[in-house]
Protein backbone atom coordinates (compact mmCIF):
# COMPACT_ATOMS: atom_id res chain seq x y z
CA UNK A 1 0.00 0.00 0.00
CA UNK A 2 1.31 3.18 -0.91
CA UNK A 3 1.03 5.79 2.15
CA UNK A 4 1.05 9.64 2.94
CA UNK A 5 1.20 11.66 5.53
CA UNK A 6 -0.32 15.24 5.67
CA UNK A 7 1.15 17.37 8.95
CA UNK A 8 -0.95 20.60 9.58
CA UNK A 9 1.37 22.99 11.63
CA UNK A 10 0.48 26.16 13.22
CA UNK A 11 3.54 27.72 15.13
CA UNK A 12 4.56 23.98 15.85
CA UNK A 13 7.66 25.33 17.51
CA UNK A 14 9.99 22.62 18.27
CA UNK A 15 7.64 19.89 18.01
CA UNK A 16 7.56 20.08 14.44
CA UNK A 17 11.41 18.82 13.32
CA UNK A 18 11.00 15.92 15.77
CA UNK A 19 6.95 14.79 13.97
CA UNK A 20 8.70 15.51 10.74
CA UNK A 21 12.23 13.00 12.53
CA UNK A 22 9.59 10.38 13.17
CA UNK A 23 8.02 10.30 9.90
CA UNK A 24 11.30 10.28 7.96
CA UNK A 25 11.89 6.78 10.22
CA UNK A 26 8.72 5.31 9.52
CA UNK A 27 9.64 1.33 8.33
CA UNK A 28 7.07 1.77 5.69
CA UNK A 29 7.43 4.36 2.94
CA UNK A 30 5.37 7.70 3.59
CA UNK A 31 5.23 10.72 1.87
CA UNK A 32 5.45 13.27 3.96
CA UNK A 33 3.70 16.69 3.25
CA UNK A 34 3.71 20.10 5.56
CA UNK A 35 0.63 22.08 5.70
CA UNK A 36 1.68 25.40 6.90
CA UNK A 37 -1.17 27.68 8.46
CA UNK A 38 0.57 31.08 8.53
CA UNK A 39 2.99 30.39 11.37
CA UNK A 40 5.06 33.32 13.15
CA UNK A 41 6.84 31.18 15.07
CA UNK A 42 9.66 30.24 12.38
CA UNK A 43 8.32 26.84 11.82
CA UNK A 44 6.65 28.12 8.66
CA UNK A 45 10.52 27.61 6.88
CA UNK A 46 9.35 23.61 7.05
CA UNK A 47 7.00 24.17 4.18
CA UNK A 48 8.82 27.02 2.45
CA UNK A 49 11.81 24.97 2.06
CA UNK A 50 10.97 21.42 3.05
CA UNK A 51 13.67 19.10 4.02
CA UNK A 52 14.78 16.59 1.54
CA UNK A 53 11.38 13.79 1.00
CA UNK A 54 8.81 16.53 2.18
CA UNK A 55 6.26 18.46 0.18
CA UNK A 56 5.53 21.96 1.39
CA UNK A 57 2.18 24.02 1.39
CA UNK A 58 2.69 27.28 2.70
CA UNK A 59 -1.04 28.60 3.23
CA UNK A 60 -1.72 32.10 3.14
CA UNK A 61 -3.95 32.28 6.20
CA UNK A 62 -4.67 29.68 8.96
CA UNK A 63 -7.36 27.54 8.05
CA UNK A 64 -7.20 25.26 10.93
CA UNK A 65 -6.65 21.86 11.16
CA UNK A 66 -9.31 20.79 9.23
CA UNK A 67 -9.02 23.14 6.17
CA UNK A 68 -5.20 22.35 6.41
CA UNK A 69 -6.09 18.50 6.28
CA UNK A 70 -8.14 19.41 3.06
CA UNK A 71 -4.82 21.27 1.72
CA UNK A 72 -2.98 18.49 2.39
CA UNK A 73 -4.69 16.16 0.92
CA UNK A 74 -5.72 17.56 -2.36
CA UNK A 75 -1.63 17.48 -2.73
CA UNK A 76 -1.13 13.94 -1.97
CA UNK A 77 -0.51 11.22 -4.39
CA UNK A 78 -3.38 10.58 -6.47
CA UNK A 79 -1.80 6.81 -6.28
CA UNK A 80 -1.44 6.59 -2.15
CA UNK A 81 -4.10 4.23 -0.69
CA UNK A 82 -3.64 5.34 3.01
CA UNK A 83 -3.35 8.86 4.45
CA UNK A 84 -2.04 9.80 7.85
CA UNK A 85 -2.78 12.86 9.68
CA UNK A 86 -0.96 14.33 12.30
CA UNK A 87 -0.38 17.53 14.59
CA UNK A 88 2.95 18.41 14.94
CA UNK A 89 3.49 17.33 18.50
CA UNK A 90 2.22 13.78 17.85
CA UNK A 91 5.34 11.49 17.09
CA UNK A 92 4.75 7.92 15.46
CA UNK A 93 7.17 5.66 16.29
CA UNK A 94 8.68 4.06 12.98
CA UNK A 95 6.58 1.00 13.10
CA UNK A 96 3.27 3.28 13.41
CA UNK A 97 2.43 2.95 9.25
CA UNK A 98 3.52 -0.52 9.08
CA UNK A 99 1.14 -1.63 11.89
CA UNK A 100 -1.73 0.61 10.18
CA UNK A 101 -0.89 -0.35 6.60
CA UNK A 102 -1.40 -4.22 7.67
CA UNK A 103 -4.36 -3.83 9.25
CA UNK A 104 -5.79 -1.94 6.24
CA UNK A 105 -4.41 -4.29 3.88
CA UNK A 106 -6.09 -7.25 5.89
CA UNK A 107 -9.71 -6.13 6.19
CA UNK A 108 -10.66 -4.90 3.57
CA UNK A 109 -13.78 -3.21 5.37
CA UNK A 110 -11.93 -0.98 7.56
CA UNK A 111 -12.04 2.62 6.76
CA UNK A 112 -9.68 3.92 9.21
CA UNK A 113 -7.02 2.96 11.87
CA UNK A 114 -6.33 4.29 15.36
CA UNK A 115 -3.23 4.35 16.86
CA UNK A 116 -2.33 3.84 20.79
CA UNK A 117 -1.26 7.40 21.52
CA UNK A 118 0.86 7.73 24.07
CA UNK A 119 1.77 11.07 26.65
CA UNK A 120 5.59 11.94 25.75
CA UNK A 121 7.25 10.01 28.32
CA UNK A 122 5.26 6.40 27.55
CA UNK A 123 3.59 6.18 31.38
CA UNK A 124 -0.10 7.48 30.28
CA UNK A 125 -2.36 6.46 27.38
CA UNK A 126 -3.76 9.96 25.56
CA UNK A 127 -5.66 7.68 22.86
CA UNK A 128 -6.58 4.28 21.73
CA UNK A 129 -9.64 5.35 19.68
CA UNK A 130 -12.60 7.95 20.11
CA UNK A 131 -16.08 6.52 21.15
CA UNK A 132 -19.15 8.42 22.40
CA UNK A 133 -20.70 8.39 25.89
CA UNK A 134 -23.89 6.27 25.83
CA UNK A 135 -26.36 9.21 26.86
CA UNK A 136 -24.90 12.42 26.60
CA UNK A 137 -22.75 11.44 23.49
CA UNK A 138 -19.50 13.20 24.67
CA UNK A 139 -16.10 12.13 22.83
CA UNK A 140 -14.35 9.75 25.12
CA UNK A 141 -10.77 8.97 24.03
CA UNK A 142 -10.49 5.33 25.48
CA UNK A 143 -7.76 5.14 27.91
CA UNK A 144 -7.36 8.86 28.51
CA UNK A 145 -4.76 9.67 30.84
CA UNK A 146 -4.54 6.36 32.39
CA UNK A 147 -1.87 3.94 33.17
CA UNK A 148 -0.42 2.59 29.60
CA UNK A 149 0.87 -0.88 30.94
CA UNK A 150 -1.43 -3.30 30.57
CA UNK A 151 -4.08 -1.55 29.15
CA UNK A 152 -6.15 -1.62 25.97
CA UNK A 153 -3.75 -4.44 24.34
CA UNK A 154 -5.99 -5.76 21.92
CA UNK A 155 -7.54 -4.53 18.82
CA UNK A 156 -11.08 -2.98 19.09
CA UNK A 157 -13.60 -1.43 17.41
CA UNK A 158 -14.12 2.32 17.48
CA UNK A 159 -16.12 5.48 16.39
CA UNK A 160 -12.91 7.57 15.01
CA UNK A 161 -9.80 8.07 15.68
CA UNK A 162 -7.77 11.22 17.52
CA UNK A 163 -6.95 13.37 14.62
CA UNK A 164 -3.09 14.02 16.80
CA UNK A 165 -2.49 10.75 14.58
CA UNK A 166 -4.69 8.86 12.74
CA UNK A 167 -4.39 6.89 8.94
CA UNK A 168 -7.62 6.52 6.58
CA UNK A 169 -7.97 4.12 3.52
CA UNK A 170 -8.02 6.47 0.66
CA UNK A 171 -11.53 5.27 -0.96
CA UNK A 172 -13.06 5.72 2.45
CA UNK A 173 -12.52 9.41 2.65
CA UNK A 174 -13.45 9.73 -1.05
CA UNK A 175 -16.92 8.02 0.15
CA UNK A 176 -17.51 10.49 2.68
CA UNK A 177 -16.75 13.72 1.10
CA UNK A 178 -19.28 16.20 1.72
CA UNK A 179 -20.00 19.37 -0.94
CA UNK A 180 -16.72 18.67 -2.19
CA UNK A 181 -14.08 18.49 0.82
CA UNK A 182 -13.31 15.31 3.42
CA UNK A 183 -13.42 17.45 6.50
CA UNK A 184 -15.91 20.47 7.22
CA UNK A 185 -13.91 23.84 6.58
CA UNK A 186 -16.16 25.79 8.53
CA UNK A 187 -14.80 23.38 11.49
CA UNK A 188 -11.76 25.35 11.77
CA UNK A 189 -10.42 23.11 14.50
CA UNK A 190 -12.03 20.42 17.17
CA UNK A 191 -14.43 17.62 16.48
CA UNK A 192 -13.66 17.22 12.68
CA UNK A 193 -11.97 13.87 13.64
CA UNK A 194 -14.81 11.95 15.39
CA UNK A 195 -17.22 14.08 12.41
CA UNK A 196 -15.10 11.87 9.80
CA UNK A 197 -15.04 8.68 11.76
CA UNK A 198 -18.97 8.69 12.01
CA UNK A 199 -19.19 9.70 8.65
CA UNK A 200 -17.04 6.48 7.54
CA UNK A 201 -19.23 4.20 10.17
CA UNK A 202 -22.01 5.58 8.24
CA UNK A 203 -20.88 4.68 5.56
CA UNK A 204 -20.28 1.04 6.20
CA UNK A 205 -16.89 0.93 6.39
CA UNK A 206 -15.45 0.09 10.10
CA UNK A 207 -12.82 2.06 11.99
CA UNK A 208 -10.11 -0.04 14.56
CA UNK A 209 -8.14 0.74 17.19
CA UNK A 210 -4.63 -0.66 16.39
CA UNK A 211 -2.41 -1.18 19.58
CA UNK A 212 0.69 -2.01 17.92
CA UNK A 213 0.47 1.31 15.43
CA UNK A 214 2.36 3.57 18.67
CA UNK A 215 2.76 7.12 19.05
CA UNK A 216 3.60 9.80 21.44
CA UNK A 217 1.60 13.09 21.49
CA UNK A 218 1.79 15.88 23.84
CA UNK A 219 -1.94 16.89 23.98
CA UNK A 220 -2.82 20.61 24.42
CA UNK A 221 0.13 21.95 23.21
CA UNK A 222 -2.08 24.99 21.94
CA UNK A 223 -4.14 25.70 25.27
CA UNK A 224 -2.79 28.04 27.90
CA UNK A 225 -0.91 26.09 31.06
CA UNK A 226 -2.44 25.36 33.83
CA UNK A 227 -5.00 22.93 35.72
CA UNK A 228 -9.11 22.09 34.97
CA UNK A 229 -11.20 21.77 31.94
CA UNK A 230 -9.13 22.39 28.87
CA UNK A 231 -12.46 24.53 26.95
CA UNK A 232 -11.36 26.97 29.48
CA UNK A 233 -7.83 27.14 29.09
CA UNK A 234 -8.63 27.58 24.95
CA UNK A 235 -8.88 31.05 23.00
CA UNK A 236 -12.78 32.72 22.87
CA UNK A 237 -12.33 31.60 19.38
CA UNK A 238 -12.03 27.98 20.20
CA UNK A 239 -14.02 27.64 22.81
CA UNK A 240 -16.93 28.31 20.27
CA UNK A 241 -15.56 26.11 17.72
CA UNK A 242 -15.71 23.16 20.30
CA UNK A 243 -19.53 23.92 21.55
CA UNK A 244 -20.78 24.69 17.88
CA UNK A 245 -18.86 21.67 16.20
CA UNK A 246 -20.48 19.27 18.55
CA UNK A 247 -23.64 20.38 17.56
CA UNK A 248 -23.04 20.28 14.02
CA UNK A 249 -21.79 16.85 14.13
CA UNK A 250 -24.63 15.65 16.24
CA UNK A 251 -27.25 17.25 13.55
CA UNK A 252 -24.95 15.77 10.74
CA UNK A 253 -24.61 12.37 12.04
CA UNK A 254 -27.06 11.22 14.75
CA UNK A 255 -29.75 8.99 13.73
CA UNK A 256 -33.27 10.39 14.63
CA UNK A 257 -33.82 6.91 17.23
CA UNK A 258 -30.49 7.69 19.14
CA UNK A 259 -31.69 11.50 19.52
CA UNK A 260 -35.10 10.84 20.52
CA UNK A 261 -33.91 8.39 23.04
CA UNK A 262 -31.59 10.53 24.99
CA UNK A 263 -33.76 13.77 24.31
CA UNK A 264 -34.71 13.73 27.83
CA UNK A 265 -31.16 14.22 29.52
CA UNK A 266 -29.02 14.99 26.51
CA UNK A 267 -31.34 18.59 25.63
CA UNK A 268 -31.16 19.77 29.34
CA UNK A 269 -27.45 18.69 29.87
CA UNK A 270 -26.40 20.62 26.72
CA UNK A 271 -28.18 23.69 27.82
CA UNK A 272 -26.53 23.21 31.16
CA UNK A 273 -23.06 22.75 29.43
CA UNK A 274 -24.10 25.75 27.40
CA UNK A 275 -24.87 28.02 30.58
CA UNK A 276 -21.71 27.41 33.15
CA UNK A 277 -19.23 27.83 29.78
CA UNK A 278 -21.02 31.24 29.15
CA UNK A 279 -20.84 32.20 33.14
CA UNK A 280 -17.05 31.14 33.25
CA UNK A 281 -16.35 32.57 29.73
CA UNK A 282 -19.20 35.75 28.71
CA UNK A 283 -17.01 36.13 25.94
CA UNK A 284 -17.41 33.41 24.04
CA UNK A 285 -20.82 34.30 23.36
CA UNK A 286 -20.65 36.41 20.48
CA UNK A 287 -18.34 34.21 18.98
CA UNK A 288 -21.06 31.17 19.12
CA UNK A 289 -23.52 33.84 17.41
CA UNK A 290 -21.11 34.02 14.76
CA UNK A 291 -20.35 29.82 14.31
CA UNK A 292 -24.05 29.16 14.39
CA UNK A 293 -24.74 29.20 10.58
CA UNK A 294 -22.44 25.78 10.78
CA UNK A 295 -25.37 24.35 12.16
CA UNK A 296 -27.54 24.99 8.83
CA UNK A 297 -24.44 24.22 7.41
CA UNK A 298 -24.10 20.58 8.80
CA UNK A 299 -28.33 20.06 8.14
CA UNK A 300 -27.96 20.54 4.40
CA UNK A 301 -25.05 17.78 4.62
CA UNK A 302 -26.69 15.90 6.63
CA UNK A 303 -29.54 15.35 3.69
CA UNK A 304 -27.26 14.27 1.26
CA UNK A 305 -25.20 12.00 3.72
CA UNK A 306 -28.93 10.22 4.59
CA UNK A 307 -29.26 9.36 1.29
CA UNK A 308 -26.49 6.40 1.64
CA UNK A 309 -26.41 5.49 5.15
CA UNK A 310 -27.06 7.08 8.66
CA UNK A 311 -26.72 3.91 11.41
CA UNK A 312 -27.59 3.81 14.56
CA UNK A 313 -25.40 3.98 17.70
CA UNK A 314 -24.58 0.37 19.16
Amino acid sequence: MKAAAVVVNFNGGGDLPRCLAALAAQTAPVEVIVVDCASTDGSRRFAERPPHGVRGVPLAENLGYAGGCNAGLARADPDAEAVGFFNPDCFPTPGFFAACLEALDRQPTLGGVAGRLMRPDGSRLDSCGQVLTPVLLRVHDRGYDGPAEGRFAAPARVLAACGAGMVYRRAALEAVRIEGTVFPGEFFAFWEDLDLGWRVCNRGWQVAYEPRAVAYHRRAATAAPGRGRLILRRSTDRAADIVVNRWATLLRNLHPVDFWLRAPVLLPAEMAMLAWLLVRRPRVAPALVKRLPRLRAAARQRRALVRHRLGVLR
